[in-house]
């Protein structure tokens, strides 16, 4: 399954690295600016605690690279 999160703030990064985390979806994410830099410098990333979990993330700002 392919799944694009458009809008990966708060909940859309939360969605997206549960679902990225799970192996089941081809997880990836429509941004722009710091968004789209973090994202291809970090991946998805979700702070939990004390723990910080990490996915690496495919993204970009044009719709069509993502398919």
């Amino acid at each position: 399954m392919k799944v694009c999160i458009v809008g990966a703030g708060a909940i859309g990064a939360f969605i997206g690295t549960k679902l990225a985390l799970a192996g089941r979806a081809d997880v990836c994410a429509l941004a722009r600016g710091a968004t789209l830099a973090a994202l291809r410098d970090h991946g998805w990333r979700l702070r939990a605690a004390e723990s910080l979990t990490q996915v690496p993330a495919r993204a970009s700002n044009d719709a069509a690279e993502l398919g």
